[in-house]
């Protein structure tokens, strides 16, 4: 929080009239770290005190944070991009061509920018996770084997159960029979197996 907004900052709404993005998704990208702390801030003491932000760096992150192949994200990164061509035509067009087996350079700011996105993200899958609509890898997996070992366990009793019925069976189409239930009977029982929910 700032008593006063440093020069050149702009509030929210202005932002939104430089790029064209709603104030309610500028908002929600500072929340969620898009826009890091440094380039957008509250200004003032009251609980109602407006944010504010440098709109060039503030659209520079967030324009790279966005990925322009999801289709929800395409829309809000292309604002940015006619917004950032304003100022710096460089930072939209595309990268030079790097040479076989050059490494990438990043600087310090892209670093802690990418940490920002990343923990947020993984925020968000952990939330997805609490409230039920993301479920682990290792969570289904161990559904899986438990249903597997029960199968398995199920068709090695079957010879204990059938063997003396088939000995004593001289009708090759009862054996056949005889076999095939026993077999499509535990198979049945899987199919209709209730899976509990994953905790």
């Amino acid at each position: 929080m700032r008593k006063k907004a440093p020069k050149g900052w702009v509030k929210i709404s202005d932002f939104e009239e430089l790029t064209g993005v709603s104030a309610k998704t500028v908002a929600a990208a500072i929340k969620r770290g898009y826009i890091p702390e440094n380039f957008a801030d509250v200004v003032g003491t009251s609980a109602t005190s407006p944010y504010y932000l440098n709109p060039q760096q503030a659209a520079i992150c967030w324009y790279k944070s966005l990925n322009a192949a999801h289709p929800a994200q395409r829309k809000v990164r292309e604002a940015l991009a006619g917004y950032i061509k304003t100022f710096d035509k460089t930072i939209v067009a595309p990268p030079p061509k790097e040479p076989d087996g050059a490494a990438t350079k990043i600087t310090y700011e892209d670093a802690q920018l990418q940490e920002k996105i990343a923990k947020a993200r993984i925020a968000d899958l952990e939330l997805q996770e609490k409230e039920g609509s993301l479920v682990s890898r290792e969570a289904v997996n161990d559904q899986l084997f438990a249903a597997g070992k029960e199968l398995r366990d199920a068709l090695l009793t079957i010879p204990d159960r059938i063997t003396d019925i088939i000995m004593a069976e001289e009708n090759r189409t009862i054996v056949y029979n005889t076999i095939y239930d026993a077999i499509a009977g535990e198979l049945q029982k899987l199919a209709d197996l209730q899976i509990g929910p994953i905790k």
